[in-house]
């Protein structure tokens, strides 16, 4: 009894901590307040919102509360804690515009007694290069612009109780716009709770907390992200020859309005896995479906295929963008 009350209090602190930080990052500029206007402060660093993850983005991105393998390394690294060894995986996103996104991350359970986990990772945005264009000479100047952006991240997550997991990640990010190099460093935290009520968990994750920068004289924050989720087996147990995952969130980001996030997981045997989410109040994406195939060799060595597809909606009544397309790659051992 006692160990549950210190894992409840554990948790509730951690979250009253990330909640305070966001809302004072808000309150540095305030929101619009601009009837039909979402976007209520400018961030930069983009690419550190999108999602990289072919399982995660199958769900919704609703993937904070489920985290229970490399995956969590994007979303809530306090749930790498369930890594019994080492875990790997690379990961292929096919963004907006035919830009492109890779990553790559791996994790390694040192064995400790309190299961202490090392993860690191890395992040690469790549879109085409663009033809210098000038008044004078609007066909193009001959010169091309190049533009990347990357993020090394360092993460340490231990599990402070056998039902609450924390975790911290530094990530050094890095933009380059032609001949401007802009770099800063963000962190993430995360938590994971389970509560003892049947499969229920609860998360929180803190993404992208850092300091605010300026490209020339206009002042942007980073793309600070908090969520808070809730999950557990709707049908079936972990374990079992098919059971059924839901995962529900509240995402809050500093430039954004209230966000909602919803994803259902079905596995079959632990081989094959089906999944389907739905993001509620964003501009392009709503519905995504992915899949994903599991095979293992004995032991804890396995090797994992995911794919995740969101197609886009329309904008006055014209499509913009290609749907999205993910792919990953990973396992254990």
């Amino acid at each position: 009894m006692r160990r549950n009350f210190v894992n409840i209090v554990l948790a509730l602190a951690f979250g009253l901590l990330l909640v305070s930080s966001p809302s004072g990052a808000v309150e540095q500029t305030g929101s619009t307040a601009i009837k039909g206007v979402k976007k209520v402060n400018a961030s930069g660093m983009q690419f550190l919102k999108i999602g990289t993850s072919a399982r995660a983005a199958g769900m919704g991105d609703a993937f904070t509360a489920v985290a229970n393998d490399i995956n969590a390394i994007y979303f809530n690294g306090a749930g790498l804690t369930s890594i019994k060894k080492l875990g790997y995986q690379v990961n292929y996103t096919k963004w907006l515009a035919d830009t492109e996104l890779y990553s790559v991350a791996a994790a390694w359970n040192t064995g400790s007694s309190r299961g202490e986990v090392i993860g690191v990772n890395a992040v690469v945005f790549k879109p085409k290069d663009m033809e210098e264009m000038t008044i004078l000479q609007p066909d193009g100047t001959g010169q091309n612009i190049r533009y990347s952006d990357t993020a090394i991240g360092l993460l340490y997550a231990v599990k402070f109780t056998d039902k609450f997991s924390f975790s911290a990640k530094l990530n050094y990010v890095q933009e380059k716009i032609f001949t401007k190099t802009t770099s800063t460093v963000v962190f993430d935290l995360g938590s994971f709770f389970n509560t003892g009520f049947k499969s229920l968990r609860v998360a929180m994750a803190l993404r992208n907390f850092g300091p605010d920068k300026a490209a020339d004289a206009t002042k942007y924050f980073m793309p600070l992200y908090y969520n808070m989720a809730v999950a557990g087996e709707i049908y079936g147990e972990k374990g079992k020859p098919f059971y059924v995952t839901l995962d529900a969130e509240s995402a809050f980001a500093v430039d954004y309005e209230q966000r909602y996030l919803f994803g259902a997981e079905a596995w079959v045997k632990d081989t094959l896995a089906l999944r389907a989410g739905y993001k509620h109040n964003f501009d392009l994406e709503q519905f995504t479906v992915g899949a994903g195939v599991k095979q293992s060799f004995g032991g804890d060595r396995t090797v994992t295929v995911d794919v995740a597809y969101a197609p886009l909606k329309k904008q006055g009544g014209a499509k913009l963008f290609n749907p999205l397309l993910r792919v990953s790659l990973g396992g254990t051992f």
